[in-house]
């Protein structure tokens, strides 16, 4: 299994930076994204890394830092005072040592609810995915995943209490943490042991812990769901905040705006062999879920731009692409062809300023 996952993790980071190295310092057209940034980190620190490294050395003040939660500007503090490096280097460094923990629990994850073959598939397909090149960037994403996966590896083995700590760090790190709520108070509800309400709790205590945080920094507990609207954010239905995207192509010919309405329509659809297929049946509420609670958020927010992005901790549904890859060997070639060119396009369009990821 290690070796395998090594395998896996270090070409793609290989691969990713090296791109991201020469998007950055042989394009002409790149449009430098902040003054501070090397050229060799530039194309994976920009955008929101640069909120996450603000309040790394500052905290929280009014506006948009107020978005992110804390966990992952912690440990970059952390890394930068102990190994005395600079922001990029931790940054980039947490990130990409949280997706091979990550990517680790996958493996294991999809080892002892499917198979051997689902777990080899599993981290390939995330890895090739056309967003993953999110996971090499200075975001929380690889390091919410690592906590995610690892959380219901303990929970699949009645390790309750053991995965306390976990669902706590992951409830500080995205707001995505509350996904983590209604799955494992479905478990909680069907084991009805102490330990299972405990965990199923917990990513809610943290929630409140960083609004009580807000509260005292910047005098406004709910401060992360207000701030939304200077993305454009507002109350909405989710039907129509992905017919938004659809109606925002017509209007304006981006290109963009269809992309993201079909990456959100694909993600979605990934649930029909979770829903349809037995082999999906021992988790298969738990799994719609988490799927759920992770699209329910930017649906009924209005703002999807990065939702591809966010689809990247949704671990069952690369669990069930892996599963359609191996029943059809012609879905396997499509989308280790296709997905990796998307990906390029997409992080070549994020690494010179054009998209974010």
């Amino acid at each position: 299994m290690w070796r395998r996952v090594l395998v896996v993790w270090s070409a793609s980071r290989l691969a990713v930076l090296s791109l991201g190295l020469l998007l950055t310092t042989q394009l002409g057209w790149h449009r430098a994204l902040e003054p501070w940034q090397t050229k060799f980190f530039r194309a994976v620190t920009g955008w929101d890394s640069v909120y996450y490294l603000k309040i790394s050395h500052t905290g929280y003040h009014p506006g948009r830092d107020v978005a992110f939660f804390p966990l992952y500007p912690a440990t970059i503090w952390v890394a930068r005072e102990v190994a005395r490096v600079g922001d990029a280097v931790a940054a980039v460094a947490i990130s990409n040592l949280a997706l091979l923990a990550g990517l680790v629990g996958m493996y294991v994850l999809a080892r002892d609810r499917l198979s051997e073959e689902h777990a080899r598939r599993g981290i390939l397909y995330l890895v090739l995915s056309p967003y993953a090149f999110a996971l090499a960037m200075a975001y929380s994403e690889g390091l919410f995943l690592a906590l995610a996966t690892w959380l219901f590896v303990l929970s699949d083995r009645r390790r309750d209490l053991l995965a306390v700590p976990l669902a706590l760090a992951a409830g500080l790190t995205r707001v995505t943490g509350l996904a983590l709520v209604a799955p494992l108070a479905l478990r909680a509800w069907r084991r009805k042991t102490f330990g299972s309400w405990v965990l199923a709790a917990t990513p809610l205590a943290a929630f409140g812990a960083h609004a009580a945080w807000l509260q005292h920094a910047v005098g406004d507990p709910l401060a992360m769901v207000h701030v939304q609207s200077r993305w454009g954010g507002h109350p909405a239905f989710p039907l129509v905040s992905l017919a938004d995207q659809f109606l925002d192509f017509v209007r304006t010919h981006d290109a963009f705006f269809l992309i993201v309405g079909v990456t959100v329509i694909a993600y979605l659809a990934l649930l029909l062999p979770i829903l349809r297929r037995e082999i999906f049946a021992p988790t298969r509420w738990e799994d719609v879920l988490y799927v759920g609670g992770i699209f329910a958020m930017p649906l009924l927010s209005g703002v999807l731009q990065s939702s591809g992005r966010f689809g990247l901790v949704a671990f069952p549904l690369v669990f069930a692409m892996a599963d359609l890859g191996l029943r059809s060997e012609r879905v396997h070639r499509a989308y280790v062809v296709y997905a990796p060119t998307a990906q390029l396009l997409l992080f070549a369009a994020a690494a010179l300023g054009y998209r974010p990821p």
